[in-house]
């Protein structure tokens, strides 16, 4: 399976992101937030799942993706020697977050923590390496 952060990103409109945060959104109903942030964690698309508690103010919310962001980038430090990271999960007391690192982007989802992490991640970036990024 090939890193999608080291393939070459299209360019897409921001409805296209949008269109992308609400078919995620849609996979599963435990899937909470899907975002795609930029390598600095600024949100860039967005969607979330109507009617639920909210856990994170938007100020916090914008901490927590530059946090996010951060995180990603210090990570790829360790790609030559480990090779690069698909995604990572993160169980919280509260919910799951799954992060896919993209070349210059990532996308953020959060869901409940029932949510099956064994298939749906799998999945996210089978639909990530079809439509939002190309192979060389």
């Amino acid at each position: 399976m090939q890193s999608v952060q080291n393939t070459s990103q299209k360019n897409f409109s921001q409805e296209r992101l949008e269109s992308f945060c609400n078919e995620i959104l849609n996979l599963d109903p435990k899937i909470r937030f899907v975002g795609i942030i930029t390598d600095k964690g600024k949100l860039l698309a967005e969607n979330k799942r109507k009617g639920l508690k909210v856990f994170i103010d938007p100020k916090d919310l914008e901490i927590l993706l530059m946090e996010t962001a951060l995180g990603v980038r210090m990570r790829r430090v360790h790609d030559d020697q480990l090779g690069p990271v698909n995604f990572t999960i993160s169980y919280g007391q509260n919910s799951i977050s799954i992060i896919f690192p993209l070349e210059t982007q990532m996308l953020c989802i959060t869901a409940e923590k029932d949510l099956d992490f064994l298939k749906i991640p799998f999945f996210i970036l089978k639909l990530l390496e079809e439509k939002i990024v190309k192979k060389d």
